[in-house]
């Protein structure tokens, strides 16, 4: 078996072919990459392509914003000029984009990196502008990336009532397995729309990114290596909490803590639920910006010693449940989270309010967790889905 092969590098190889002779709009962002780092949008235009139009996730074409923060809106004003237009503008109605975005448009193309986990937001982007595209009777190319972070699968699914930018569809749980093209191939599925997705070559869903020799890419700030993307199925609950999730330091979702946290009495309650692959170190951290910005923080470090034994649902999950049990100063976040004020994040996050009332009662640990974890006939389901077999 040789090296992952994207579907940006096959269309790279072809000369973006395909696209001969049309008038293109393009959702992409920072790591949309061939494997020698090249950037999508310098390869389109130095391939001929017709690019008129670049739309911009969460975060920026380039990555620049941190979470929630308004992507500027931004348009050409010259003749031939190339137009951008921002899909993360600090409203809700901002994520969708207008029909009159893709006048004169022939093709859509998008090429996102995902990192295997419910909560990103550029599937739900990704989706919205494909809705748009599919009501114009334009072509869609999704140009497919791995799950970073292997086949293992962990959560739940999101309830009727608790949909939002971190969880718009009932169809994915907390650490999901697919691939984007496969997402969006689920989201759409019976739909007539014309979604083509361009297959990658060599990839296996077991494969953890560093197995596919391909380049990691910051997708967005906080996101800096594959570590980071397999502690965030779990680590993105901390942002329901007032625990800082480690944004403002070097190691985002890797340090968690707070002022008033005894860092020795959590990590001995946590090691009380059979975490495995996993290892906790006491740290004392300063955050830069965010929660407790300038405020130096107690609490640990997550090591994985073991990524297909690490169960990052079941270690964060453990985290926030002995932090409810022990710690008087602990709350959930209770303001305006991806454009919505109730439910509140955490619940958003669990695509329910069950777990948290779970916490809140002192339910069992092992028995709130198993609500999380899929059966084997959920199992089967999610395999089914899978492009690559």
């Amino acid at each position: 078996m040789g090296n992952v092969k994207t579907a940006l590098d096959r269309w790279v190889e072809n000369k973006f072919s395909i696209l001969k002779n049309k008038n293109v709009a393009l959702l992409c962002h920072a790591a949309s990459v061939d494997s020698n780092y090249n950037h999508i949008i310098p390869l389109m235009l130095n391939n001929g392509v017709n690019l008129k139009t670049v739309f911009e996730p969460e975060h920026g074409v380039y990555g620049a914003m941190q979470d929630m923060e308004m992507v500027n809106q931004k348009k050409g004003g010259k003749r031939g000029e190339l137009k951008k237009i921002s899909l993360y503008q600090g409203t809700f109605n901002s994520l969708f984009p207008k029909k009159e975005d893709l006048e004169e448009i022939d093709v859509v193309v998008i090429d996102l990196q995902d990192v295997g986990s419910r909560y990103y937001t550029y599937v739900y982007t990704a989706s919205f502008l494909i809705t748009t595209a599919t009501e114009l009777e334009i072509p869609i190319y999704v140009l497919d990336r791995p799950n970073p972070i292997g086949s293992i699968v962990e959560g739940n699914l999101v309830k009727a009532g608790f949909e939002s930018f971190v969880g718009f569809y009932p169809y994915f749980r907390n650490r999901h397995s697919y691939t984007i093209g496969e997402m969006l191939r689920v989201i759409f599925r019976g739909c007539e729309c014309d979604l083509n997705i361009v297959l990658m070559e060599n990839y296996q869903h077991n494969l953890y990114f560093e197995d596919t020799k391909l380049p990691w890419i910051l997708p967005s700030p906080n996101m800096p290596n594959v570590d980071t993307a397999l502690l965030y199925p779990g680590g993105c609950l901390i942002e329901g909490t007032n625990i800082s999730e480690g944004r403002g330091t070097t190691k985002p979702f890797h340090f968690i803590g707070a002022p008033w946290i005894n860092a020795t009495l959590l990590k001995k309650a946590m090691e009380s639920n059979n975490l495995d692959g996993v290892a906790l170190r006491l740290i004392s951290f300063k955050p830069m910006f965010q929660k407790y910005g300038n405020e130096v923080c107690q609490g640990l470090e997550f090591h994985i010693t073991n990524r297909d034994k690490f169960q990052p649902l079941k270690t964060y999950l453990s985290l926030i449940y002995n932090a409810y049990h022990h710690f008087i100063s602990f709350d959930w976040r209770r303001d305006e989270y991806e454009f919505v004020k109730e439910p509140i994040a955490i619940d958003l996050l669990f695509g329910t309010d069950e777990i948290r009332k779970d916490i809140e009662s002192g339910k069992e640990f092992d028995k709130i967790y198993q609500k999380l974890t899929p059966t084997d006939i959920e199992l089967k389901d999610v395999y089914s889905n899978y492009l690559y077999l």
